[in-house]
């Protein structure tokens, strides 16, 4: 049988050829991509910072209770911490610090760690992230100690083409470096706090 419908112009062939090359694109930058527990701790460098300001009441004096609020990440789009990622990315960085007890459970202190909210914007270039934190410091105590400390703190964080190409990277670093900042801002304020004798 002959075919006689007629031929395509030869220049839809190469607008054809774009439209697919776009939505490659938009997939690829539409995946989601896990937080790096490691990448969202402090660095050495913050640490070695902030470890000069930290009282030696807390020093290898705090335990970490498991922290909430993990989320896993979507196949399509965003960014999140499931629970795994969030206890490293605390863990880490209060190890780093000199925070934790080598012996678990025996610091004078429990931190209490629940994110609240991880804000995201649903347009994937130069991204701008939000996150919420409650934090609580108490004495250990058993059926629970004072509460010494008690507080939210909101950290944001934008990532662009200087960090990378990808806005799925972007996204991606933006996120870990809003968790990081938040840690930081915590230990600034724990460094100013006046503990019991």
């Amino acid at each position: 049988m002959i075919d006689r419908r007629p031929a395509l112009p030869a220049r839809s062939a190469p607008l054809a050829l774009l439209a697919a090359a776009a939505c490659a694109c938009a997939l690829v930058a539409g995946c989601g991509a896990p937080a790096r527990p490691l990448e969202s701790s402090l660095t050495d460098m913050d640490s070695l910072q902030l470890r000069s300001w930290i009282s030696p009441q807390l020093r290898r004096n705090i335990d970490l209770l498991p922290v909430t609020g993990g989320q896993e990440t979507s196949r399509w789009w965003g960014t999140r911490f499931n629970a795994m990622s969030l206890n490293q990315a605390y863990q880490e960085s209060l190890r780093r610090l000199g925070l934790m007890p080598d012996v678990p459970e025996t610091g004078r202190f429990q931190l209490k760690v629940e994110v609240l909210a991880l804000a995201q914007p649903n347009v994937p270039m130069g991204p701008e992230v939000a996150i919420a934190v409650r934090y609580t410091l108490s004495e250990r105590a058993a059926g629970g100690g004072n509460v010494l400390y008690q507080r939210v703190l909101r950290t944001t964080q934008k990532a662009g083409i200087d960090d990378s190409l990808n806005p799925t990277e972007q996204l991606r670093i933006a996120t870990e470096a809003a968790l990081r900042n938040n840690i930081a801002e915590l230990i600034r304020e724990l460094a100013s706090l006046p503990l019991p004798g």
